[in-house]
């Protein structure tokens, strides 16, 4: 088994999830456009991506094993493939959901079989880590490409041509893990036994319980940005939509740093002291710009680079918040035998899910009945949660580590 190629391959089947899940709002804002279709109906392309993504992970994930890594991702490439090529090429409505109910379905069970791999491949818990990191880092750097792709092409073309290069993509990333051999022998016996109940089953363990609660806080601190920083930075720094959403290609772009810088210092420093150390960042960066920002009032501008520097400095607070979520992740799924690791990745993309439509709701919620500055002191409070959550979660997942004698 040449690990490099079963890297590269996992490499580019995240990157082109990430173009595909991280570009649902271009496409609606053109479905309304060429197919007349309401806001209502248009914004229903988010759902279907996001439910399939739950429902598949709940269904599904635990049964991944019994299929095989390798076979999940070729079969998932494939499905992605054949729904780009149906939005290419045919230009009605329904080919949109169609799409995003494939593409979440898909992601939902080549995640499962992307993590689980990760376990395959790596020997030591920092090796795990730094991987992990990286390939979330792999996966923020899809994000930020994809509207970049879709730019190029609308203003070449018509925005369906997109999906040809995405499909494009997509067989590259097939025909790489088609040659890739991958050595699953270490969870064939277990994967027999895999069910649904296998899921539930994890429970019995606290660091599982102090995981969900780390992964939930994380990303709904995550999504509360994502979601509404656009918005912030409309109304506080007073910048135009298009600027604002440049603002948060900012925010993407530095998460995505963050991570392939962390996948650097995992191996060599304590993950505990860097997750507390990149927390304490991103507290202080937003209570600072919070406090600053008191009856800010700024003059209008018509390039970016005229936004007021704190605008860019806030949008920069994704460098603190990046190597979180895969550094807990990778320390939960490192400490699980490999058997249990596909289980445990379907808990991740469900609860992660939860925690981010919560985040989303919540920072709503408060900039509706009081204003959207003041709504943005609630990710404090998780992020504090989450910082003293991690002490706990450390000396869980080492306990378990020692007792059930898995990746140190």
């Amino acid at each position: 088994m040449r690990r490099w190629k079963v890297k590269l391959s996992l490499f580019l089947s995240y990157f082109v999830l990430a173009i595909l899940l991280n570009t649902v709002g271009i496409v609606i804002a053109q479905v309304i456009e060429d197919y007349n279709v309401s806001r209502v109906t248009a914004g229903t392309l988010e759902a279907f991506k996001d439910l399939s993504i739950m429902f598949v992970s709940f269904l599904l994930a635990s049964f991944v094993p019994k299929v095989g890594y390798r076979k999940t991702l070729i079969y998932g490439l494939i499905a992605v493939a054949i729904g780009c090529m149906i939005i290419a090429s045919i230009t009605q409505y329904w080919s949109a959901p169609v799409l995003y109910a494939i593409t979440g379905s898909s992601f939902g069970l080549m995640k499962v079989a992307v993590y689980s791999t990760v376990g395959l491949i790596t020997k030591t818990q920092k090796e795990h880590t730094g991987f992990m990191n990286t390939l979330e880092g792999v996966f923020m750097t899809g994000s930020l490409t994809g509207p970049l792709i879709f730019s190029v092409m609308i203003s070449l073309s018509h925005w369906n041509n997109t999906y040809w290069v995405i499909a494009i993509f997509t067989t590259l990333s097939l025909i790489l893990i088609l040659f890739t051999e991958l050595d699953e022998s270490q969870v064939k016996e277990e994967a027999k036994e895999s069910s649904f109940i296998k899921m539930f089953a994890l429970f019995k363990f606290p660091m599982v319980w102090v995981f969900i609660i780390c992964a939930f806080l994380y990303v709904m601190i995550e999504q509360s940005f994502g979601t509404w920083l656009p918005t912030f930075n409309k109304e506080i720094f007073n910048l135009s939509s298009a600027q604002s959403a440049s603002f948060l290609s900012i925010y993407a772009g530095s998460i995505a740093v963050s991570r392939f810088l962390a996948g650097y210092l995992s191996k060599r420093f304590s993950w505990i002291t860097i997750q507390l150390f990149y927390l304490v960042g991103a507290f202080l960066l937003t209570l600072v710009t919070l406090i600053l920002t008191i009856d800010f009032q700024a003059e209008g501008h018509e390039n970016w680079y005229q936004a007021p520097p704190l605008a860019f400095i806030f949008s920069m607070v994704g460098f603190f918040l990046g190597p979180i979520y895969p550094t807990i992740c990778s320390i939960v799924l490192s400490k699980l035998e490999r058997a249990r690791q596909s289980s445990m990745t379907g808990l991740i993309i469900i609860f992660s899910a939860l925690g981010g439509t919560s985040g989303s709701l919540l920072i709503g919620l408060f900039s509706q009945n009081f204003s959207v500055h003041n709504a943005f002191f609630f990710p404090l409070l998780p992020i504090a949660l989450l910082a003293f959550a991690l002490i706990p979660y450390k000396k869980l997942s080492d306990k378990f580590g020692i007792e059930h004698h898995t990746m140190q």
